[in-house]
């Protein structure tokens, strides 16, 4: 966030309850009425926001921009677009990290796919790619424990067969967090997103 502030950027950091079967549009809900404020407030310029967000953030972005067209650019670093793809990953351990997130955790299905399809469904944005307008830099590492890399391939091969604007940059030997990537990674990384922000929103080239 420093990145941006640093830069003329405003940030909004939003806090963003969500509901048992609903986190999807739940999402929609409590942000968008934050930006408008920040809109009506003088801080943002409504033709000229941008939304990102990193693993959990990751899919809340993408839940957004498959819900509006407000978003001028979006980055999703780490994230998932399906939960039943979220549900059936495996590790070569043979553990399964996400049952319970999303059984009883912060994918908030309460149950298993089988029980809930329908909700797994409607709070997966993957299957709504088509309403996207918004330009997308995917980002993921190769190595990513926590949420496989496969997701996000799954998000640009569905964005890129209906025609959208999406780029994605997946790095080779890394994990989850850019916090412990190598150095000259992360500074790829940083300079990457100031780069999109900047070509859709800020008009600039650094």
């Amino acid at each position: 966030m420093q990145l941006f502030a640093t830069r003329g950027y405003a940030v909004l950091l939003p806090d963003a309850p969500q509901h048992l079967g609903t986190p999807m549009l739940d999402l929609a809900k409590t942000i968008l009425p934050g930006v408008n404020r920040v809109i009506e407030l003088g801080i943002a310029d409504p033709d000229r926001l941008g939304v990102m967000g990193h693993s959990y953030g990751g899919y809340s972005t993408l839940s957004l921009i498959v819900q509006t067209t407000r978003f001028k650019a979006a980055v999703i670093s780490a994230g998932t677009g399906d939960l039943v793809a979220s549900y059936g990953e495996m590790h070569k351990d043979g553990s399964t990290y996400q049952v319970p997130i999303m059984e009883t955790g912060q994918g908030l299905m309460g149950g298993t796919p089988w029980q809930f399809l329908d909700r797994y469904i409607e709070n997966s944005p993957v299957f709504h790619l088509d309403r996207i307008e918004t330009p997308v830099l995917i980002v993921h590492g190769a190595e990513d424990q926590a949420v496989a890399s496969f997701r996000g391939d799954e998000i640009f091969v569905g964005m890129r067969r209906l025609g959208k604007e999406a780029e994605y940059a997946k790095y080779e030997g890394e994990d989850h967090s850019p916090a412990y990537w190598s150095y000259p990674n992360q500074l790829d990384y940083c300079a990457r997103l100031i780069q999109w922000f900047d070509k859709y929103l800020a008009g600039l080239t650094r």
